[in-house]
């Protein structure tokens, strides 16, 4: 019997217009958006490629590039918006990178900059989110609006036969979806040439595949109450419809703005009058050793090994003291959007977000790994340029090591992303269980 109910619902899922609609939707921004964005990482691969190419063979100024990501094409994140490029000396570690490499100096022509926002992750939170939602409505209610409930249950039909035949039914339409959704995004890929994964991709694609699914049903569970709850369809969307657009646009925004007010950050002038303090113990003699080595240049000498040494030391130093300030605000930036994301966990959105753009590297976690690389890479460059002061020929012959970083590996990436499969869990489980126990209890005259 359980079987004949969950056939019955797929078959009216599956004959549905608005199941058709809101498929093809999806089909059409799958295909459009991955096409897209496959695209603009092969022109970003390319700047990538052509400015490693073009690095010279400068002893004072270094230049780091970040490779785009290959998931940044399901999941763009932060990947775009962060920036690609920096360049260092040792007067100098950059505190952030210096914009989205290409973004007006590409070589290439940019396709259609505005659509970019539409991803694979995009079209599961929105569309595939919003579908669920016009699917599963009126599940119950209109049976009931329509009478047609009651007479189910004359038959001897057992309710929690009856509710959990509607829950498979819909729930292997709404993966289904998800699942043609996926294998198209997944095949386009596959048959690019710019496009190759690595074993490791291929499991962060399917735990992004589970963290996606899981996210649906979360919606479809709380679209199944709120139709048993509701006994007229019109009003069960309506509610459906405001929970919807609280809980993915207006619930994660509240949660940035109230961040944003309890935890404060320190203004541009701040951040410049606790750089200065930083090195005031070593300005004294920094200025007179300045005064000396000006001294010297002016008087046609060169300065002595001791003054070009010590002007090194302290120059670098300043730069470091001045790193650290940087490097404190970037942490009390990430404490507030962790904060941010804090408040707004009750936001399933939020939540997916989080895991996707772990499982695709295009968080802010990968971007600081990066920066902690560049930290140590101009550490590398402050001991050989030492070299200049104890062995010029040792100093002329040290070569730079190529720049790198170890990103998080997939194991990591998960153990990280348990809590958000957890709440997303528990969600799907409440909104079950309240639906469950609200169909037992429920008056069906």
């Amino acid at each position: 019997m359980l079987w004949t109910i969950i056939k019955r619902e797929m078959l009216e899922y599956l004959k549905s217009s608005k199941f058709l609609i809101g498929l093809s939707i999806t089909v059409i921004l799958i295909t459009i958006s991955t096409i897209i964005n496959i695209q603009d990482f092969k022109l970003r691969q390319q700047d990538y490629l052509d400015a490693q190419k073009e690095l010279g063979g400068d002893t004072f100024r270094v230049s780091i590039f970040r490779a785009p990501q290959v998931l940044g094409t399901l999941v763009q994140g932060k990947d775009r918006k962060l920036g690609n490029s920096l360049t260092m000396t040792y007067l100098n570690i950059p505190s952030r990178t210096a914009g989205y490499m290409g973004e007006y100096t590409s070589k290439h022509h940019r396709y259609m900059a505005g659509f970019a926002a539409v991803d694979f992750a995009f079209v599961v939170r929105v569309v595939l989110s919003l579908m669920v939602i016009f699917l599963a409505y009126n599940a119950i209610s209109e049976e009931k609006f329509h009478g047609t409930l009651k007479l189910v249950l004359v038959n001897r039909m057992p309710r929690d036969q009856l509710l959990l035949g509607k829950f498979a039914g819909g729930l292997f339409v709404v993966i289904g979806s998800l699942l043609i959704s996926a294998i198209l995004s997944v095949l386009i890929m596959l048959f690019h040439p710019a496009i190759s994964l690595a074993n490791s991709e291929w499991i962060r694609i399917l735990m992004l595949l589970g963290v996606s699914a899981l996210y649906l049903v979360c919606f479809y569970t709380l679209s199944l109450f709120i139709s048993v709850v509701v006994s007229r369809p019109s009003i069960a969307l309506m509610i459906l419809l405001q929970i919807w657009i609280f809980l993915i646009i207006i619930y994660p925004n509240l949660g940035v703005i109230i961040a944003e007010n309890l935890y404060k950050l320190p203004s541009n002038q701040e951040i410049v009058q606790r750089k200065s303090a930083a090195f005031q113990p070593y300005q004294e003699e920094y200025k007179k050793n300045r005064e000396a080595f000006s001294s010297a240049i002016r008087s046609g000498g060169r300065p002595s090994n001791e003054v070009s040494r010590r002007n090194f030391e302290l120059t670098s130093l300043r730069a470091e003291l001045n790193h650290q300030v940087d490097e404190e605000f970037s942490k009390r930036l990430t404490q507030q959007m962790k904060m941010a994301q804090t408040i707004s966990v009750l936001s399933p959105a939020v939540v997916y977000d989080q895991a996707a753009n772990r499982y695709a590297r295009t968080d802010m976690n990968e971007y600081e790994r990066f920066m902690d690389g560049v930290l140590r890479h101009w550490q590398e460059l402050l001991e050989k340029q030492k070299l200049r002061y104890k062995d010029v020929q040792a100093w002329r012959k040290a070569k730079m090591p190529d720049f790198s970083y170890p990103s998080e590996t997939t194991a990591h990436s998960f153990v990280a992303t348990l809590p958000q499969w957890v709440i997303l869990f528990l969600f799907s489980l409440i909104f079950f269980a309240l639906a469950y126990v609200g169909f037992l209890r429920k008056d069906v005259r």
